[in-house]
């Protein structure tokens, strides 16, 4: 499956993390074992010494010499307490044959004691060695220093360190380094998510702006932020100039930009009617053939009241479906005048905000003084803001912020912004959410964004949406000033005629 760009971004900074973690950890755990190392051949050194110091004290004759040690108290009480010191896991005097002439254990007295791996020469190895022979299987490693008498080796105290408690020395130092590298690891990843969002957002509006430019409207723009992005930005408005300047005069590519918006906004009404009255149509079909073979075989009524049933209901969701795209069809009464952005923007907020406050969502408003009227309906355009704020609301279930914001255009319009911090839109649904009976909710109608839609196409309006999932939605709506429209703006007397044939069919 290939990765989109966004999951590309956060594998690579949680990559390198994570290279950077384990390669700091690593370092970390070879010099603590190097340490550790160092640690327990001068603490087998100082024991050795002190053993020592007990075996040349004790009075020993020529002949008894080996007896003398053993049952010398002293030399005894020094091995034991040896013992009893951290990571020490003997303590024992060997002659040169190996044979233990005194223990902690005085039972092992006599025992040969094999020879384990040199503390002093594994001290002095590399940092990789000593990690490598501690991680091991469980071993010993030995400090050993001789005794001499009459300048010969007479016994070698041995000093014994089990690797198993040094390891859990080391995974005790250790931890504190393991939890800040997950903490970091946690914090990449968050951060890796967000830089993503901020990266992937350009190339939604991109995507957005060259969808609006492909509908023919010329005076799409691009919303990007940042100098990086200024020159892209140039570039798309240079191809903008281009395309006004081969296209026809201005009146004409003003007819032109009005049948392609009504062309547009019939095609996503329209689009989802086709599928919708198949569905019915099709299992209406099967079971009066059905009806027809029990009817024919003379069975009776009884049998056939489950299919009676299913027609019944399927012609009853048939006529939702007609009687839902009439709704669309039919002409809308509009009542136009000057309207406060603000005003309107203010009672949809509380006429939400009851259910902002259930979802934990906070309302704001970004609308400044210097915003004009806008030429609307009050009441229609104030459904169809309440609709889209609403939906916002129900895009975020664990909470967030919704932002309406106003500003005026460069083209003599209004843009008014619905945003929120939701979950966003998958990329391949984008074009179709305003598409009658389109619906991604269990329990929705497919019904409330070609409302929204239809709503803002009467009022000779423009609407898009950018989204990044799992960043936050904003739909785009740029309605025209008040008493700046003109006759052009108004539909055709034939548009009008039509409009009004289907009130009185319907």
């Amino acid at each position: 499956m290939a990765l989109s760009i966004k999951q590309k971004q956060v594998l690579g900074v949680t990559s390198i993390v994570v290279l950077i973690v384990v390669t700091l950890s690593g370092v970390q755990l070879v010099s603590l074992t190097r340490a550790l190392m160092t640690q327990t051949r001068d603490r087998g050194a100082v024991l050795a010494m002190m053993v020592g110091h007990s075996a040349v004290d004790a009075p020993l004759s020529h002949e008894t010499a080996y007896q003398d040690l053993r049952r010398d108290p002293e030399l005894r009480a020094a091995l034991e307490s040896a013992v009893y010191s951290e990571g020490i896991a003997y303590a024992a005097i060997v002659d040169p044959a190996g044979t233990i002439v005194a223990h902690f254990d005085p039972s092992r007295i006599g025992e040969r004691l094999p020879a384990a791996d040199d503390l002093a020469a594994l001290s002095e190895a590399g940092g990789v060695a000593q990690l490598r022979s501690v991680y091991q299987t469980n071993r010993m490693l030995e400090w050993r220093q001789p005794l001499l008498k009459d300048d010969k080796p007479f016994v070698e105290i041995r000093v014994g360190f089990s690797t198993l408690l040094m390891r859990d020395a080391l995974t005790d130092a250790l931890a504190p380094a393991l939890f800040a590298a997950a903490v970091a690891l946690g914090v990449a990843i968050v951060v890796a998510v967000l830089l993503a969002q901020i990266v992937v957002r350009p190339i939604h509006v991109i995507r957005s702006g060259l969808s609006r430019l492909g509908q023919g409207d010329l005076g799409a723009t691009l919303d990007l932020k940042g100098d990086e992005f200024k020159e892209l930005g140039d570039v798309f408005a240079s191809v903008t100039a281009q395309l006004k300047a081969v296209l026809p005069d201005s009146a004409k590519r003003s007819q032109l930009l009005e049948l392609s918006r009504r062309v547009t906004a019939l095609g996503r009404l329209t689009a989802g009617v086709a599928h919708e009255v198949k569905n019915p149509l099709n299992a209406m079909t099967i079971h009066l053939e059905l009806l027809k073979q029990k009817l024919a075989s003379g069975q009776p009524p009884s049998a056939t009241g489950t299919h009676v049933d299913i027609i019944s209901r399927e012609i009853r969701r048939l006529d939702d479906v007609v009687q839902g795209f009439l709704k669309f069809a039919r002409p809308e009464e509009l009542t136009l005048r000057a309207v406060s952005v603000g005003e309107l923007v203010d009672e949809v907020l509380k006429t939400l905000a009851v259910e902002a406050n259930v979802m934990h969502v906070t309302l704001e408003t970004a609308i400044g003084p210097g915003v004009p009227d806008i030429e609307a309906d009050p009441g229609i355009l104030r459904q169809a803001l309440l609709n889209l704020a609403r939906n916002a609301v129900q895009a975020m279930p664990d909470g967030g912020r919704l932002t309406i914001a106003a500003a005026p255009t460069r083209d003599g319009r209004v843009e008014i912004r619905v945003a929120d911090t939701g979950i966003g839109i998958p990329p391949g649904n984008l074009a179709k959410i305003f598409d009658l009976y389109f619906t991604t909710k269990e329990s929705g109608t497919g019904i409330g964004l070609s409302l929204v839609y239809r709503t803002v196409q009467l009022h000779n309006g423009d609407i898009d949406v950018e989204s990044v999932p799992g960043a936050g939605t904003t739909f785009i709506i740029k309605m025209p000033k008040a008493g700046s429209a003109t006759q052009a703006d108004a539909p055709t007397p034939s548009l009008r005629a039509e409009s009004e044939r289907l009130r009185r069919s319907s």
